[in-house]
């Protein structure tokens, strides 16, 4: 009798034995499978929760990059806009200066000049309503279609526009109708008109004085312009900035959860070789049970 319990007592802990081995191989193909150490919470617990944190950090990480872009794209668009802008605003002031000189021109000469400057007007109207992704750049946070319309007239509102770029930074990327082209009333758009009737008008004491405001308006778009591009190399430097920082979380990623192939591949060797040897021994026991039983 006493024999008989001890078979049955080898052949559960060789089953036991068994079931270990064949949970080994089995959770370790799984890694090698996934790549991943981790390939359930039981698996390593404290390394779970490390891992859970990194991710959350990296999912910040892609919003701040999906922020950056959006920002990268609005000043881009922005600064194309000023250069243009600037550019019109430069070709007014020498049709300007033209004028001064009229003492050579005739009235019809003086006309043809009054309707440059209008179609400078009407040109850079369209600029003052460029957009990014169908939103007018200079209207503010208004639901408006664009900034300004066909009399020049500010359709926008003074709201920013800002997006969080990193941990705790922040940025504004829009710049107001106002701030780039003037005040509503004493605006570029009031001065080119007021210029092209000057100029159709023949006065040139009227022509003289808004040539000083002419360069004004040059000086308040270049610093508009100045401060997109500081806005833009700080959208830069946090670029630089994220490109380090999730760099170093992925690093720290990689050591928690991914595994060494060649190790593992060498583990899943041994596994897979204790499997075997636990199987021929489970049958052998089998086997001799039986033959005892038959005797």
């Amino acid at each position: 009798m006493s024999l008989r319990v001890t078979e049955g007592s080898l052949a559960q802990h060789s089953l036991r034995g068994l079931q270990t081995a064949s949970s080994r191989l089995d959770t370790l193909q799984a890694k090698m499978s996934s790549g991943n150490q981790i390939t359930k919470p039981s698996d390593d617990p404290a390394g779970t929760v490390q891992a859970l944190k990194l991710r959350a950090s990296l999912s910040r990480m892609g919003q701040y990059t999906t922020n950056q872009n959006f920002a990268q794209g609005w000043l881009s668009m922005a600064d194309s806009a000023y250069s243009s802008a600037v550019n019109q605003v430069q070709s007014a002031r020498t049709i300007v200066v033209q004028g001064l000189n009229s003492g050579a021109m005739t009235p019809e000469a003086m006309s043809s000049l009054a309707d440059q400057v209008d179609a400078i007007r009407s040109s850079l109207l369209a600029t003052a309503n460029t957009t990014y992704n169908g939103r007018p750049i200079f209207a503010g946070t208004s639901g408006s279609p664009v900034a300004y319309d066909s009399s020049g007239n500010y359709q926008g509102d003074g709201g920013a526009i800002t997006r969080t770029i990193g941990e705790n930074a922040s940025i504004q990327v829009n710049q107001t109708g106002p701030t780039a082209f003037g005040a509503p009333g004493s605006d570029v758009f009031s001065l080119l008109s007021d210029i092209a009737g000057a100029l159709r008008s023949g006065d040139t004491s009227t022509l003289s004085g808004q040539l000083g405001q002419v360069d004004g308006a040059l000086r308040q778009l270049s610093a508009a312009q100045a401060a997109e591009g500081a806005a833009a190399a700080r959208i830069t430097q946090a670029q630089t900035t994220q490109a380090a920082n999730t760099l170093t979380l992925k690093t720290q990623l990689s050591g928690i959860q991914d595994i060494d192939l060649a190790d593992m591949a060498i583990q899943v060797t041994t596994a897979n070789t204790n499997y075997q040897a636990a199987l021929q021994t489970t049958a052998s026991i089998r086997q001799l049970s039986l033959l005892d039983f038959l005797r």
